[in-house]
């Protein structure tokens, strides 16, 4: 086989392949986002066991005597499941869920989105859930210092800048949670930032 020949055949092979690796992972994407969303639905405090009876996610168990996290097997969203202060995010591609080294839930962490998002589609999604723990019975904590996101040129304003601040919410004295939008640059949106909405959520603590 002369070289320019060979050169030809190596140089088709690795135009196959990738277009091979291109159809696999095209493929695993459009498998996920036609499998219906799964549910983590949790309590923080209550057993590890009674989170994965209630969950049509799979998620491993727990470590004995030790403090760690599992990931859902699937893409789920999250149901807090308290009677009163129940809500529910969207599908979150991070998310972890802590246990302590009795084998109790005692925090979660996640982004309720599948991908980088807008500005408005990542304040919606804020905006949403903050209705939802309004209603049921939480409370902004130090307001006036680290006020309610809100859908107003100020708050697009900062999160255009990078600048926007977390926020905080209390349970009463059973629950708090952190939310806050970051963004950084993303090649998916060229003439825009790349936003991130981050959740996280414990008992609460003064």
């Amino acid at each position: 086989m002369n070289n320019n020949l060979f050169q030809w055949v190596k140089h088709h092979k690795t135009l196959a392949v990738f277009a091979a690796t291109l159809l696999v992972v095209g493929a695993c994407k459009a498998a996920e986002m036609l499998t219906p969303t799964k549910e983590i639905a949790l309590i923080i405090g209550e057993p590890w066991k009674d989170m994965q009876a209630r969950s049509t996610a799979e998620i491993g168990p727990v470590y004995e005597g030790r403090h760690w996290y599992r990931q859902p097997k699937q893409l789920s969203y999250m149901r807090f499941a308290d009677p009163v202060h129940g809500f529910k995010t969207p599908a979150a591609k991070f998310f972890t869920v802590g246990f302590d080294d009795k084998g109790n839930i005692d925090g979660v962490r996640l982004s309720p989105q599948v991908e980088p998002l807008p500005l408005q589609e990542a304040l919606d999604i804020v905006l949403d859930l903050q209705n939802q723990w309004r209603k049921s019975g939480w409370e902004l904590d130090e307001p006036e210092e680290y006020p309610a996101y809100d859908n107003t040129p100020v708050w697009h304003e900062a999160l255009k800048k990078c600048a926007a601040l977390s926020t905080h919410w209390n349970a009463g004295k059973l629950y708090q949670l952190m939310i806050v939008i970051t963004c950084y640059e993303n090649t998916r949106y060229p003439d825009n930032k790349g936003y991130l909405v981050t959740i996280s959520m414990g008992k609460y603590r003064e």
